[in-house]
């Protein structure tokens, strides 16, 4: 099984403040920062900071919720911004990837991710790519480029193993209006936003096949891909035409 998540951020001191990750706090940090916001601070003007037993806390609290979710033998996607330690070395990059039971666990580089310090710590890393998954689950996901790479997953990509009911995912760590196929029912995963785009998206381009995976807003754990396959595929009739080879409307 895939799962998919986003913006863990472990380890990052202030995306508790900009995050308003409150459920994560001691009693004493949850009271001065609610306290700050009765004020009129908004978190962005704070110089307050929780301290480290709150950081410790999400940190803890974000892997367990993916132990409790993602087996040893299933796939997590991780649609960027890992981590971001106090420390930044590559120890504490470690610490946090081997506290993660999933053995395939996949990064698509956010803005936050360090590079260097994360270099080798997954199975893979991409900048952005085009998944081919069965929502079965009986065969493996597999890139658009790895597919490339045999005979038999060039046929795959010419539409027989399509047609046997894939999904293709497209996954990024940011949010795009239109994706390669997006009007081929193409699904998007992606973060970045912490679900502050969500509303306007939905306001302005309800029936888009695209969803934000970030832990804000999954109740801070990873979403399975069954539950990404069930909502967009309820949306995928509706998706408006707007590539430039189909009907537009006699407007």
């Amino acid at each position: 099984m895939d799962y998919f998540t986003a913006d863990l951020h472990l380890g990052h001191t202030k995306i508790m403040v900009y995050g308003r990750r409150v459920g994560f706090m001691t009693g004493p940090d949850r009271r001065a920062f609610e306290d700050l916001l009765a004020s009129g601070v908004s978190p962005r003007e704070m110089d307050w900071k929780p301290s480290a037993a709150s950081v410790s806390r999400m940190d803890e609290a974000l892997i367990e919720r993916i132990n409790a979710t993602v087996n040893p033998g299933d796939t997590l996607w991780v649609l960027g911004d890992f981590a971001r330690p106090r420390s930044g070395t590559s120890s504490a990059y470690r610490r946090y990837r081997d506290a993660i039971r999933c053995r395939d666990v996949r990064l698509v580089w956010g803005n936050h991710d360090n590079r260097h310090r994360a270099s080798g710590l997954f199975e893979r890393t991409y900048e952005s790519a085009m998944l081919f998954v069965d929502p079965s689950g009986r065969e493996p996901t597999r890139t658009e480029d790895e597919l490339f790479a045999s005979k038999a997953g060039r046929a795959v990509l010419s539409g027989s193993g399509w047609a046997g009911g894939r999904r293709r995912v497209f996954v990024s760590h940011y949010c795009h209006a239109v994706w390669h196929h997006s009007h081929r029912r193409v699904f998007h995963l992606y973060g970045h936003t912490h679900g502050n785009l969500e509303a306007w998206r939905e306001a302005h381009m309800p029936y888009a096949l695209a969803m934000d995976v970030g832990v804000d807003l999954w109740g801070y754990a990873p979403v399975s891909f069954a539950d990404v396959d069930r909502v967009l595929s309820a949306k995928a009739d509706r998706c408006p035409p707007h590539a430039i080879d189909q009907p537009m409307g006699d407007d």
